[in-house]
């Protein structure tokens, strides 16, 4: 054969890999990622964790290029998992964090709040404090974008209590208040009136002159109206003569209600405050606190 035809052969080879080669990648990426799952999942099943380590990342990585989102998914949530089984932080945090980013995109709470609830245990675990808070907001965040019914109640209601149990920062303040409003709305009283319990001991953490320092106020007005009204004790007195001293800063709804617990009267009538916000209705934070001042300074009478 002449060196001719060697050349002309290879032209021709190369002719065929350039116009087919936008469909082989793909096909040859796919195996690569097939062939880089299965040595993982040998290598998990031997208890060689470096090993299914090493092709999982590859995996994960090859799924990623390919754009096959689920298998990405999951093979980096398996992989997040077997390395907090085996204490590798920080390889448990980059694939949790990357599965959280993912489901964040589909705005799939459910999906992202299944990773990120292990990766607030990872960091916990590492003592990451500031992390920690910053990753707790993240999951609030995700929490009140969910749809109705995309979680469960019980969950729901887990989550905000791990946060108020864990996180005492000023931001946390906010955000608790928040949640007890709306829990107080939808007349769940028990675990809006732990958040509003909680929200107020944060008083030792907000600086005055700070926003979250009137939702504080706020809170510990609710507390006490809350607590006549369903017989709860509480530090009526000491809560009322700290608010008093602040009363200034008490925004209208809360004023009036600090007035009906303080001076046993006031001329603001519950229908003067509710706005007749809904549980399921997007509304500003002072819509849903008028409202639900309004309904306490009602059964106040």
């Amino acid at each position: 054969m002449s060196t001719t035809e060697v050349s002309g052969g290879a032209s021709r080879v190369d002719r065929w890999l350039g116009e087919h080669c936008d469909r082989l990648l793909p096909w040859k990426r796919r195996a690569e990622a097939f062939y880089c799952e299965q040595r993982a999942k040998r290598a998990e099943n031997r208890g060689d964790y470096e090993t299914a380590r090493e092709y999982y990342d590859r995996a994960v990585s090859t799924r990623g290029r390919l754009g096959d989102r689920d298998a990405t998914i999951t093979l980096g949530l398996r992989l997040a998992d077997l390395a907090r089984e085996h204490g590798d932080a920080a390889t448990a945090r980059e694939h949790y964090e990357r599965v959280v980013e993912l489901h964040a995109r589909r705005e799939n709470a459910r999906g992202a709040l299944d990773a990120l609830e292990p990766m607030l245990d990872v960091l916990d675990a590492e003592g990451e404090d500031d992390e920690l808070a910053q990753w707790w907001g993240h999951a609030l965040m995700i929490l009140g974008k969910a749809d109705p019914g995309e979680l469960s109640p019980e969950r729901r209601d887990d989550l905000i209590r791990r946060y108020a149990e864990r996180i005492r920062t000023e931001e946390s303040a906010g955000r608790l208040y928040g949640f007890a409003l709306a829990r107080l709305l939808a007349d769940e009283d028990e675990l809006g009136a732990e958040l509003l319990d909680a929200t107020w001991e944060r008083r030792d953490v907000v600086r005055e002159q700070v926003g979250q320092f009137r939702v504080v106020l706020a809170a510990g007005v609710g507390r006490v109206a809350h607590a006549e009204c369903t017989g709860r004790d509480v530090d009526r007195e000491e809560t009322l003569d700290f608010v008093a001293d602040h009363r200034e800063r008490l925004s209208v709804s809360a004023a009036a209600l600090f007035e009906r617990l303080r001076e046993g009267e006031t001329d603001v009538a519950p229908a003067d405050l509710k706005t007749g916000v809904g549980p399921d209705d997007e509304a500003e934070l002072r819509d849903v606190e008028a409202e639900v001042f309004g309904r306490l300074l009602e059964r106040l009478g």
